[in-house]
């Protein structure tokens, strides 16, 4: 243990200044812990379900490209899965590492993308890509991306109540555009409705007790 002679106070872990006034230590003695604090590891390191994620990204970009060889067509959609792929690798990498308001920042990625595919969509000739594939595979991506998340980062009962309103709520997106027959392809937008509403369920029936009593706390009930 150091000792600071200007503040009169002991420093627990080894320093060269002192953390209050600034000027330096004497050296410690030996024997003395050198840090108090432990060192936590990363939540990206050496994971398994980053692994997986990882190689079945590999999968779909080495899948697509091979179809598109194949069957080549005007639009090299492989090139805008490689790229929205890489973004969203990112975009986990940072939301895991800066893992503060995660479900605020998922939603304005989604919101982003989705504008801007929409206008890159409507400057090219408006063929409906953007609203047939591109946002409904965001809103699977994006339950996807949470889940991953949530079982990185070990959250807590309370933030599944919010994960449970962005299930509903990129379920909710792609019903608008069958109500209102905004896409000429549906099966993108049935496939992430039936992907929301079994995140939606998982939730409820493997969290529900907890759900339930972290929304009596809140309100009282």
């Amino acid at each position: 243990m150091q000792h600071c002679t200007h503040c009169n106070v002991e420093v627990l872990e080894t320093r060269t200044t002192c953390p209050l006034c600034g000027n330096k230590l004497p050296p410690p003695q030996e024997g003395e812990a050198a840090v108090s604090f432990p060192q936590i590891p990363s939540y990206l390191k050496s994971h398994m379900t980053l692994r997986i994620l990882l190689f079945v990204s590999v999968v779909m970009v080495v899948f697509s490209f091979t179809i598109y060889f194949i069957f080549p067509t005007e639009l090299n959609w492989p090139l805008l899965l490689l790229l929205g792929l890489l973004s969203i690798w990112l975009d986990m990498i940072f939301l895991v590492q800066k893992r503060f308001h995660i479900p605020k920042k998922i939603v304005w990625q989604v919101a982003i993308i989705s504008l801007l595919s929409v206008f890159w969509d409507w400057n090219t000739g408006w063929r409906g890509w953007s609203l047939n594939y591109v946002i409904p595979l965001l809103c699977i991506t994006a339950l996807l991306l949470m889940y991953s998340i949530a079982v990185i980062m070990k959250l807590g009962n309370r933030d599944y109540i919010t994960y449970a309103f962005m299930s509903a709520l990129f379920g909710f997106i792609p019903i608008l555009f069958l109500l209102f027959d905004w896409v000429t392809v549906e099966y993108p937008s049935i496939i992430s409705i039936a992907v929301s509403f079994i995140f939606l369920s998982a939730i409820f029936i493997l969290q529900g007790s907890s759900i339930k009593s972290e929304i009596e706390k809140r309100f009282h009930i």
